[in-house]
């Protein structure tokens, strides 16, 4: 489960790192074919094919009951990569909140 949400943070990370580096979106030909040649956004979008493939496959041997909730470890991942990535300021009630998550989490994994 944490390898299947790493993939996804940190396909958010290589978009938001591509996203960084195109500036804006628009639905433009000219925007679009800017975002098709992104190297960040390419890694980004298929490490989360990847990871969707992945969960396809932690669905069919685990119980969604269990699995569902564990996805919310993420919450943490994002948080330290925003911070560590790129450079955010994470308050006490974000802190706060991820713990109380993933207290949650290690409640459900029991």
């Amino acid at each position: 489960m944490l390898l299947q949400t790493s993939m996804l943070v940190f396909g958010q990370v290589f978009l938001k790192l591509g996203m960084q580096q195109i500036g804006s979106f628009c639905w433009t030909a000219e925007c679009i074919t800017s975002v098709l040649k992104n190297l960040w956004l390419i890694l980004g979008l298929i490490l989360l094919v990847i990871a969707n493939l992945y969960w396809l496959w932690l669905l069919n041997r685990f119980p969604f009951s269990v699995i569902y909730p564990l996805t919310s470890i993420g919450f943490m991942v994002g948080m330290l990569s925003g911070m560590f990535i790129f450079h955010e300021t994470v308050n006490w009630m974000q802190w706060l909140g991820v713990c109380l998550v993933i207290g949650g989490c290690l409640l459900i994994a029991k």
